[in-house]
């Protein structure tokens, strides 16, 4: 059973706003090692039956594309193998691992006040649409609450920013400490026009 339809896919394209071009190679590093060469060829084939001529092969790191493509790849991957969400929230916590940038800036931060102060500014530098806004931060209850703005694709993207914000914000932890990020409202599910969630720490 496909996991978006059609009319999904031609809303998605329609998104305005661009992305970095290292977030592809993050999702290429990931498709590769659990599908290999010919699993690359799969998932731009599927984006090309959806209508984007995409192809690995030719993005650059810091170079601006079409950020409804960086949804699109990450959904094709989940329809050609079957992938569950859980699947995709590994593709995310694999993400950050393939950034040395964001390893380097992230291990800056063991603040939880500082690091929260950095957030939005990283959104900036990757994304030209949609920011995140940090709503709370609970220093004693060690909580922090964030909003996804303006950034909704499709449910499935909400398990990839779990895994992707957990394995970044854990960057910035003594080794001894874990990090867990939950989505606790849904701009699809719940009719709120943000993503948010829960970052907990110990």
């Amino acid at each position: 059973m496909s996991i978006i339809n059609k009319e999904e896919v031609n809303e998605i394209l329609q998104k305005k706003g661009e992305i970095r071009g290292v977030a592809f190679q993050s999702i290429g590093d990931f498709i590769l090692k659990k599908k290999g060469q010919t699993g690359l060829l799969e998932v731009e084939k599927q984006m090309a039956e959806w209508g984007a001529d995409f192809y690995f092969s030719g993005i650059s790191p810091m170079a601006w594309y079409p950020i409804a493509w960086g949804a699109l790849s990450i959904l094709a991957a989940q329809e050609v193998f079957g992938w569950t969400e859980q699947d995709i929230r590994e593709m995310g916590a694999n993400a950050p691992k393939a950034s040395v940038v964001v390893k380097l800036m992230f291990k800056l931060f063991s603040n939880m006040k500082q690091l929260s102060k950095q957030i939005p500014g990283f959104w900036r530098k990757n994304y030209t649409v949609g920011e995140v806004e940090v709503m709370n931060l609970d220093e004693d209850k060690k909580e922090m609450v964030l909003h996804f703005k303006d950034s909704s694709f499709h449910p499935s993207l909400c398990k990839y920013v779990e895994g992707f914000a957990e394995t970044t914000l854990q960057f910035s932890r003594p080794k001894n400490s874990v990090i867990s990020v939950k989505e606790t409202k849904c701009s699809f599910k719940d009719n709120v026009p943000y993503e948010e969630y829960i970052v907990r720490w110990t």
